[in-house]
């Protein structure tokens, strides 16, 4: 009894030999198993160059990816900068020029007391803008020992004191403090340019 054999085409450079002759059992199992191996070693060259090619990718979004956040980064820093010395000068404009003015009784009464603690014998005058005497003049009394002049001086605003002892003065200038301040925050600001990551 004569079997048919079934001729497949061949995509190799080999040929599949043209005569009738019967292939052995032995024969089809090492055109199996090659065909096995080459088949499997081509799935793996093709997975390999997938993720060789997906890896890319990845890396070049990831790279992208870097590259906005840097300029995100750079852009909320500028930002943020920005509020918090908006929100300063806020700050100084609003809020510490009533603490100036009520501060300088308290720093004033301490000056004086400095002052008496050196016991100095000369006479003591504090210039002070006219709207703030009375407050002073409550405060420097509080001070033992002391015999203290208060004088006005219209050109003071109520954050300004002045103390003469004789010929020495002591200037006390919140007023000077704050628009340093102000100065200092309107003052631009250079930024050497900083390497993150």
């Amino acid at each position: 009894m004569m079997t048919a054999m079934l001729r497949l085409e061949s995509f190799d450079g080999e040929r599949a030999p043209l005569d009738d002759t019967p292939v052995t059992p032995h024969e089809v199992e090492t055109l199996r198993s090659r065909a096995f191996e080459e088949g499997y070693g081509a799935g793996w060259t093709d997975a390999l160059e997938q993720m060789r090619n997906e890896d890319a990718l990845r890396r070049s979004a990831a790279e992208e990816a870097l590259q906005a956040v840097a300029f995100s980064y750079r852009e909320a820093t500028a930002a943020l900068e920005g509020s918090f010395i908006e929100l300063a000068g806020q700050m100084i404009a609003a809020i510490l020029p009533g603490l100036a003015r009520d501060a300088l009784p308290e720093h004033l009464e301490r000056e004086l007391r400095a002052v008496a603690a050196k016991q100095l014998a000369g006479r003591l005058e504090v210039l002070c803008a006219p709207s703030v005497r009375d407050a002073l003049a409550e405060r420097c009394a509080q001070v033992a020992g002391l015999e203290v002049t208060l004088l006005d001086e219209p050109s003071f605003s109520e954050a300004q004191v002045m103390l003469r002892i004789d010929q020495t003065t002591r200037m006390i200038d919140l007023d000077g403090v704050l628009a340093a301040l102000t100065e200092g925050l309107s003052a631009p600001t250079y930024h050497k340019e900083a390497s993150h990551g």
